[in-house]
């Protein structure tokens, strides 16, 4: 099938938003901001569909991810993820997507409240890969 993204062929992943059509190839899809589920059946979404976080987390002054210091936007996004356990833990998704591959999922935990069961739900729901080892 065509990528809906970069209009090649080879396409394989399918959105699972309800009705919605569109194809994509695994890294385009990265680089547009969908999201692939690693757990159960390995959904996949396209930006329009993919899962958001639904945190009341208010930010006070300029808030900065936990694991680089620096800026992260202010509030949920694709690029901004808040621990849904204390709300109060920001991060950058390409941080906790790296903190998570070099923690794997026993050791894998929200570096702030240090929860690990609320955590690692929502975030195997963003689409953060969270390797077994």
């Amino acid at each position: 099938q065509r990528c809906c993204i970069c209009r090649l062929w080879g396409a394989s992943v399918t959105c699972r938003g309800q009705r919605c059509p569109r194809v994509f190839h695994f890294p385009c899809g990265s680089e547009r901001g969908c999201v692939s589920q690693f757990f159960g059946e390995f959904k996949s979404f396209c930006w329009k569909h993919r899962p958001v976080q639904h945190v009341r987390a208010v930010q006070r002054d300029q808030t900065l991810c936990l694991i680089c210091q620096e800026a992260v936007a202010g509030r949920p996004c694709y690029d901004t993820l808040v621990c849904p356990a204390c709300a109060s833990a920001w991060f950058h998704r390409r941080c906790i997507q790296g903190q998570a591959l070099r923690s794997a999922r026993h050791r894998f935990r929200c570096p702030l409240c240090q929860d690990v069961a609320t955590f690692q739900e929502e975030m195997f729901r963003l689409g953060i890969k969270i390797p077994d080892r």
